[in-house]
């Protein structure tokens, strides 16, 4: 048998993915924010547009920024650290060229990342999934303990600085304030909906260019919080959590109940500080533990929670495998929905928010449809079979016998 034979996935656990699939849900109920709306100018230019204002839209953004924003990126990160056990894991047994393996699949997802960010859309996370995937390699062989301490330092000194950070905005704000100083504030405009609605194919991509730049820029900040959730990922998988759910239901039922019961009080304090408070940079800071302590905490109880479903609700497991078979593909096929609904028909910035949850529904139904159609005839989603076929130099049977 050859050194790069790819791995059998005859003992495919099909709960991570009906959890990926109803992860794939949340994601784009987050994005979609961007996706209609000039969201990520408004934040530069400290505006706010009319299809975010008023009592329903607001409410909307409330649900979403309480309920789904950060809790499903970091839970995406979780079932990357998981799936990378056990991708890992199961190559160990094949091949002696593991790393030579992973990093070729880290490689096409940086790859895939940029065209999607460039070409598409600008929101992509790929590729920041293919950078914070590096450390993995070396946190593979730490004891699960030791990763599930790192990954917990790592989160809870985020937590921290967010909080002396918000102490620093908040003084720097009172000393402007008492000697009578006027700040302008950072004030970069992107012109968005002028550009989607008018501009040319290359102003999009050049746009999209500058705003991944802008997030580059900013990635110290998020790959520590993604790289967190790999670990504690790689942390079940090593623990064997996954691999025989119905010895750890009572671990699974804990981290439900710990996940969301403390994740929830801090998720509606931001998510209120997100929608109602984002013009005062003091809250907007704070907000930030959103992403170093309440999605976290909510990803994982998420995790938990819906796969206990899962164990107890077949059907709804049939429902969603093949979508979260195939969640690159969809990832992708999300974006270029929402671009032909909001980019191609021109009703970006035009349709308030109260539509925002009712559209991800009608899309995730039509995903989920088409996704049952294609697993019916095919092994692997398009894209995954693509990813599969470069990670293993070796052109993978496509379609079904």
């Amino acid at each position: 048998m050859g050194d790069n034979n790819p791995i059998e996935f005859n003992q495919r656990v099909f709960e991570i993915d009906g959890v990926r699939g109803f992860a794939l849900l949340g994601i784009l109920m987050m994005n979609i924010m961007s996706f209609a709306g000039p969201d990520i100018d408004d934040s530069f230019t400290g505006t706010r547009s009319e299809i975010y204002t008023g009592f329903w839209n607001e409410l909307s953004l409330f649900f979403i920024n309480t309920f789904v924003t950060t809790n499903f990126y970091t839970m995406f990160s979780f079932l990357f650290g998981l799936g990378f056990f056990i991708f890992l894991s199961r190559a160990e047994t094949k091949t002696q060229h593991t790393a030579a393996l992973f990093l070729r699949r880290l490689g096409l997802l940086l790859v895939f990342g940029l065209m999607h960010g460039i070409l598409l859309w600008y929101g992509d996370i790929l590729w920041t999934y293919a950078i914070a995937g590096l450390f993995l390699l070396i946190f593979y062989k730490f004891k699960p303990k030791i990763n599930l301490i790192i990954a917990a330092v790592i989160l809870i000194g985020g937590s921290v600085l967010v909080i002396l950070s918000t102490a620093l905005v908040y003084i720097s704000a009172k000393y402007s304030s008492a000697a009578g100083l006027e700040s302008e504030g950072f004030v970069f405009s992107l012109n968005m909906t002028e550009t989607i609605l008018n501009g040319t194919y290359l102003d999009i991509a050049a746009m999209n260019a500058a705003i991944l730049g802008l997030s580059a820029s900013g990635a110290i900040f998020v790959i520590p919080n993604v790289l967190a959730m790999f670990l504690i990922g790689l942390y079940a998988g090593q623990k064997g959590v996954f691999q025989n759910l119905t010895a750890h239901t009572d671990l699974l039922k804990k981290a439900a109940v710990i996940g969301i019961g403390a994740g929830l009080p801090v998720k509606i304090f931001t998510g209120y500080l997100t929608t109602y408070q984002g013009d005062d940079m003091v809250y907007v800071q704070l907000a930030q533990l959103s992403s170093t302590l309440g999605g976290p905490l909510m990803s994982i109880g998420y995790i938990a929670a819906f796969t206990l479903i899962l164990l107890k609700v077949p059907k709804l497991l049939k429902l969603l495998q093949p979508a979260g078979q195939m969640a690159l593909t969809n990832y992708i096929g999300q974006t270029v929905i929402m671009l032909l609904i909001f980019y191609v028909f021109g009703l970006f910035n035009s349709v308030n928010a109260v539509w925002f949850i009712p559209i991800v529904l009608a899309v995730f139904i039509v995903q989920l449809i088409l996704s049952h159609i294609w697993m019916k005839f095919f092994n692997y989603g398009p894209l995954e079979w693509i990813w599969r076929t470069f990670t293993y130099l070796k052109i993978m049977p496509i379609k079904k016998r």
